[in-house]
This record gives C-alpha cells, structure tokens and sequence, in this order.
C-alpha cells in the first residue's frame, strides 16, 4: 500500500517537473523567436535614435546576444535562486511588478469564485426542482449561450451598454484619477470584468448543479425518505445539499486555476491592472523577463 502511494506521488511529481521545463521551455522561446525589438520596450519610441554600435552594447549586456539555450540555462539559474530578472518595460524588477499586480488579480479573482458558487447553486437547484418547466429551459439555455460567446466580445457589448450608451460605469482602469484608496470606486470598476467572467462560467457550474440534483433525486435514499414523510426542507439540507456539495466542491477546487486564467484574459480587455495585463503588455512590447516570470 505504502509503495503504490510512493510511486503515485512520485508520477505526480514527474509530471509537474516535466511540465514545467517543458511549458517554460516553449513560453522563453517563442517569446524570443517573436518579431519584435525587446529595446522598444525599455526605450519606447526613443529606441529609433538610438546608434547601432549602442544597440550592440546594451544588448549584450542584456545578455540577449547569447544562443537562446545559454539564454535559457541563465533564466533557470536565476529563477531557482529567487531572481526574475529586471523589466525591461518598467525597469523593476520582476518579482515586484507582478506582487503589485497579484493583488487585483485576487481582488477580482475571489469575488468571482464566491459569486460564481453562490448563484450556481441557487440556479442549479432552482432549475432542477423545476426539471423541464420554462423557467428551467430558459435557464439552462442562456447559461449554454454565455458560457459559449467568447469573452472579448461579451466585453465589447457590455461596455458599449454600460459604458459608452447609459454612461454608468467605467470602462477601464481600476480608480478614477484622484480617487485613489476610494472602496466604492474600485467596486464600479471592477464590476463589468467580474460580469464577463462571471457571465462566461456561471452556466457551466450551474448545470453541473442542476444535473447533479437530479441524478440525487432519483436515489432511493431520497425516495424513502419521501415515502416516510420527511419534510422537504429536512430533505433539501440534510440530504440533498450535503452530498451534492461534496462533489461540487471538489470541482470548484479544481477549477480555482481555470477560473483565474479566465479572469486574466479579460483584465488585458479592461485595462485592469492585474497579472494579465502585465502578462499582454511583456508580451505586446517583448519584455520577455516579465512574460516569463508571469507565465
């Protein structure tokens, strides 16, 4: 027993080393072999007056003129001593750029896992204790039309509406300039990528809900317990509820991950200021440390 456990978290662990090589692996070298000047990125515009002899020079202190492998060889060394190299964009060094950015990634990212659980299990019992009704069929459908509408374009319609026509809420950024520190103003801006990403998802897990019920109400546990007469509320929480949020759970855990990638592609979309932001920008002006150490 205790071999097969050993050799269980062994493969785990050859899987996550292997993974990891081979993802940042392919991440450095497609950044490198991009069309770009990664000198735009520190000098801007700037970078077209530059001589070529000084290009020379800063590019081989950059180390950028070594052989991608060595370049490679270099980045892993320092990345397993801690070091995620200097921006080249902001000129700071990794690590701090992106401990800046984690936190409105989390900001956003929480506040859309505890919503996203809240209404699915609300939707999803709500639509399985109504199987086949309208309101159950309406459900279900617009759940299956978000989770299937790509998430720049949801983005796009809903700031033409919110935005731009009623005027109601900001487009972009995460505070109104001097507002800095202001709780609600941060709530205003966050409300419309939290609602893309929040729209996108919030189907998926809610049909999981809805099917798991269902599945649940045909136990014959359930349907003794309707034969003796047991109140339904009794039935709802002390049954139902309790085993359906055992295997809920266990998805929303596996989905943590998946849920936070989504929000990093539309904070890019709103020029929130979170790691996927960062993460479109290394990548947009050829920062490659930053592209590196965010991915």
């Amino acid at each position: 027993m205790i071999i097969c456990k050993t050799k269980g978290i062994m493969k785990i662990l050859v899987n996550i080393v292997v993974s990891f090589f081979s993802l940042s692996f392919f991440t450095f070298i497609m950044a490198h072999i991009m069309p770009g000047d990664p000198l735009y990125a520190m000098f801007g515009e700037s970078a077209e007056k530059i001589s070529s002899v000084q290009k020379t020079r800063i590019i081989e202190n950059m180390g950028l003129n070594k052989p991608l492998l060595y370049q490679y060889k270099d980045w892993l060394v320092n990345f397993f001593h801690g070091n995620l190299g200097i921006s080249f964009k902001y000129n700071l060094p990794v690590k701090d750029v992106l401990m800046k950015a984690l936190g409105n990634t989390l900001f956003l990212g929480i506040i859309t896992i505890i919503t996203i659980m809240i209404f699915s299990l609300l939707l999803g019992f709500l639509c399985a204790l109504n199987e086949g009704s309208i309101l159950d069929k309406i459900l279900v459908k617009l759940g299956t039309f978000f989770y299937c509408v790509p998430g720049f374009w949801l983005a796009l319609v809903l700031v033409l509406i919110f935005s731009v026509k009623a005027g109601w809420l900001p487009s972009s950024g995460i505070y109104e300039m001097g507002n800095e520190g202001d709780l609600m103003d941060r709530v205003r801006h966050t409300i419309l990528p939290w609602l893309v990403v929040f729209l996108g998802h919030l189907g998926y897990y809610s049909n999981f809900v809805r099917d798991k019920v269902i599945e649940e109400l045909k136990e014959d546990y359930l349907v003794t317990a309707k034969a003796k007469g047991v109140p339904k509320h009794r039935i709802l929480f002390n049954h139902l509820l309790r085993n359906v949020m055992a295997s809920y759970i266990t998805l929303i855990a596996i989905s943590v991950n998946h849920l936070l990638s989504g929000s990093l592609v539309i904070e890019s979309i709103f020029s929130y200021p979170g790691v996927g932001k960062y993460i479109f920008e290394a990548a947009k002006y050829h920062d490659y440390t930053l592209l590196m150490g965010g991915n």
